[in-house]
């Protein structure tokens, strides 16, 4: 029944369903430890890292715990599990992030590198399993990727180029490792307890895809097809970048929702228009805005999404990529506040 009050869980999954929940729901990918060390005034650290052994660094109960305080100082509904497999590329660290480098994956030699954490291994999901203990109310999500994202950065985008013309089989190849991987994972994090997916696969620029529609749809389509058909909870799709000339194709995964829908190059009012009663749209507030603009612009931007997009549902609402150390607090309380004072069904 519509108003009246859910928990975070059932909000999002309402909103999911492009039904009315009891009002607009907020996720986010990333908060970034400093910025959630300012707005809950406490020591916030989310260690992202994980292990060669493929288990995170921190524990389970302790990132959900963390999270949680973000999530009750925001009002947010979504806490985060990442269950990536690895990527083989350089990595460097910046203010506590990890910063992918180059590619090491360039020819068919390369591929014994690729070892991925075994599944079946006695402990394996211990800590995701702790997590979800910690996970209360809120929506947890299990962060994955399809396949395209972690090849294009195993590969570098210099090789993955050449192979684009010279042996598209050889990112089929890598392709299918990560695709088979992560359907092995999915039916046991589903039993574990985690409420949706969430795959994070950048192929776009500013300017546009990576990659043609002819390409994505001969090769990179029919492999990412498999993994979001083999998911038994409902998939949230990622791309950063200009989404709009492989949207018609994006969407036939069947996805529940696509983030962010970039504010400065894709019109998230026209795919409402076009798709908004087959899809959830998720997020579409700008980063640099929250960056650079005044409390006031933000909850103005904030209510326009909401009464222009979310109006019948099928809205949640999520920065156009992640909370950064450079954003204002106070920016983020405005959205925060907005949210709860406009997005009321």
């Amino acid at each position: 029944m519509i108003n009246e009050k859910m928990t975070s869980r059932e909000r999002v999954l309402t909103a999911l369903k492009r039904a009315i929940p009891d009002r607009v729901p907020w996720i986010e990918g990333i908060v970034d430890d400093s910025l959630a060390t300012r707005l809950t005034g406490e020591p916030i650290r989310l260690n992202w890292e994980i292990a060669p052994d493929g288990t995170p660094v921190a524990s389970g109960a302790e990132l959900a715990e963390m999270q949680k305080k973000i999530c009750r100082v925001l009002a947010k509904d979504n806490i985060n599990w990442n269950a990536f497999a690895p990527i083989y590329a350089g990595k460097t660290h910046h203010k506590g992030v990890v910063v992918v480098g180059e590619g090491l994956i360039h020819s068919r030699d390369d591929l014994k590198m690729m070892r991925f954490p075994d599944i079946d291994q006695p402990g394996f999901l211990d800590e995701a399993r702790a997590f979800i203990a910690h996970k209360d109310d809120f929506c947890a999500v299990a962060c994955i990727r399809l396949g395209i994202g972690a090849a294009l950065m195993s590969m570098g985008l210099q090789a993955f180029s050449y192979a684009m013309v010279d042996d598209p089989d050889f990112i089929s190849i890598i392709l299918r490792k990560y695709a088979d991987w992560t359907i092995r994972l999915a039916p046991r994090l589903t039993e574990i307890g985690f409420d949706i997916f969430w795959a994070f696969d950048d192929v776009a620029f500013n300017s546009g895809p990576m990659f043609s529609p002819q390409f994505y749809r001969k090769t990179v389509l029919p492999i990412q097809k498999e993994v979001a058909d083999a998911l038994p909870l409902p998939l949230i799709t990622h791309s950063d970048g200009d989404m709009t000339p492989l949207l018609d194709d994006w969407l036939k995964l069947g996805q529940a929702a696509i983030h962010p829908v970039q504010p400065d190059v894709m019109d998230i009012y026209a795919i409402k228009a076009l798709w908004g009663n087959q899809i959830c749209l998720v997020g579409n507030i700008f980063m640099d805005d929250l960056v650079h603009k005044s409390p006031d612009e933000i909850t103005a931007e904030v209510r326009d999404r909401i009464e222009k997009i979310g109006k019948k549902g099928g809205y949640i609402i999520s920065s156009s990529n992640s909370l950064t150390s450079d954003m204002k607090p106070e920016n983020i309380f405005a959205m925060r506040d907005a949210i709860q004072k406009y997005g009321t069904y």
